[in-house]
């Protein structure tokens, strides 16, 4: 008898031990399918304020921001929303049930940033109850919420150590042209010391800040590097140390290497960086290692001429746009055809362990206030970067004729690619300021003096 007790106590622990492990079971398999609807919904809504975000970078005016409402419906739909559960209009507020999209121009992060415009895209995504419903259990209401922010960098890595100067002194009067623009007197009296001085053509003034320029992008500029007309002392170079994680180093000796690989150093917006002085050889030098480099781009994207990488080899349109041309509205990503040293260029031969991945033809300039004439050892401030698409290398007597037929048809200027190969301090180099979209670091509002960044908030 006790024997045929305890068998039944058996059965009956046996029976509901296997209820437990079916009750779990059923909740373990729908809460993994929850789960995978959720990073479903994750995705939709990456995309989708990605995507959105794309409209943005041109500006957040409202035709703007409707088309980044569209975009962003667009790319939810096309992640498998229902498009009738989506809010026809712009909301953060959802239908009950719904999804929906909203598009907003400040307080993107929540930190009193004034005027970062956002997309914003709540994804609603049904899970289903198979096993759990059994137990009452009808499902469960699985979501997710991104937001994508669009602002400009306010620091960054791997520096070209040239700076383009970007304040002026508004003109007053008559311009003081040559070396009157910068001799500290009221040559034209008109009560202001060194106004009227004509700008640089690749420069225009910035309309936010009347007291600074800005790069005028999809302009050929040329970056002076020879003593033609006047121009002596400090020429535009900067002391960048190599691997340093601040933006102030002094020494001059490491140029050659940081026009070809690009600085390590990590600047910010508002450091002061210091000037380099005497020959300029050694940036000239650093951009032929660098151009002598170049060919993936061709390699991959080849368009017209063999084994350089032209303009449209280099970039691409945010968004997919095309013609691929220089422009100076349109903003522009870097295709993926870095060359990285040891794997498919030479290894750092100035410092040993030293690992870089660069675009050759693709430099990053610094932004900075003002260089001090005559002053041979000076600190600026930088105020932003600036993409530089390199064209070649030309003698200071014929850059400006040079630059003038390379504008004459951005569509096609690919006979002009040169790799600044043996050249001396008589040659100025030539390119392309060009509006890109760079990976975030420190990311601030809008600023037409950087390149610009979009941010994924979950």
């Amino acid at each position: 008898m006790v024997a045929s007790r305890e068998s039944g106590q058996i059965i009956i622990l046996s029976i509901l031990a296997i209820t437990v492990m079916m009750v779990i079971g059923a909740i373990v398999i729908d809460l993994g399918l929850w789960l995978s609807e959720r990073r479903g919904a994750q995705t939709a809504a990456d995309f989708s304020a990605l995507g959105g975000a794309q409209d943005l970078l041109a500006g957040s005016d409202a035709t703007q921001r409707g088309a980044a409402f569209d975009s962003a419906v667009d790319m939810a739909i096309a992640n498998y929303v229902d498009p009738a559960a989506i809010d026809a209009a712009a909301t953060s507020n959802c239908s009950s049930g719904n999804t929906c999209i909203n598009v907003g121009t400040s307080d993107c992060h929540g930190e009193g940033d004034d005027n970062m415009p956002w997309v914003e895209a709540k994804i609603r995504r049904p899970g289903p109850a198979l096993f759990t419903s059994a137990f009452g259990i009808t499902g469960a209401d699985v979501g997710a919420v991104a937001r994508a922010c669009v602002g400009s960098l306010l620091s960054s890595s791997d520096l070209a150590p040239y700076g383009i100067q970007t304040n002026f002194s508004d003109s007053t009067g008559p311009p003081e042209n040559g070396a009157q623009c910068h001799n500290g007197t009221d040559d034209d009296g008109d009560g202001e010391e060194d106004d009227g001085c004509p700008l640089s053509d690749c420069m225009e003034p910035d309309p936010d800040d009347t007291t600074r320029t800005r790069p005028v992008y999809g302009a050929v500029c040329v970056l002076k590097t020879s003593g033609q007309g006047g121009v002596g002392g400090v020429r535009g170079q900067l002391t960048l140390t190599a691997g340093s994680t601040g933006c102030s180093g002094t020494s001059a000796n490491d140029m050659r290497h940081n026009f070809h690989y690009g600085a390590g150093t990590y600047c910010e917006i508002g450091q002061e960086v210091n000037t380099g002085t005497g020959t300029i050889n050694g940036l000239l030098q650093g951009l032929e290692d660098r151009l002598s480099e170049e060919g993936k781009c061709d390699e991959m994207f080849s368009t017209t001429r063999p084994d350089y990488d032209n303009f449209d080899e280099v970039f691409s349109i945010a968004g997919g746009a095309s013609p691929v041309v220089p422009s100076n509205s349109a903003v522009f990503t870097l295709n993926p055809c870095h060359v990285t040293t040891g794997v498919d260029v030479p290894a750092d031969g100035f410092y040993a362990g030293h690992s870089h991945t660069y675009v050759p033809r693709a430099v990053d300039l610094i932004l900075v206030d003002e260089f001090e004439p005559g002053n041979q050892s000076q600190t600026v401030t930088i105020t932003g970067f600036a993409a530089f698409y390199v064209i070649g290398c030309f003698r200071d007597n014929t850059s400006a004729s040079t630059k003038a037929q390379v504008e004459a048809d951005l569509t096609d200027f690919g006979s002009f690619l040169n790799r600044c190969e043996h050249v001396t301090g008589q040659y100025d180099v030539l390119g392309i300021f060009v509006k890109s979209l760079k990976p975030p670091e420190m990311v601030g509002d809008p600023d037409p003096n950087s390149p610009v960044s979009i941010v994924l908030v979950k």
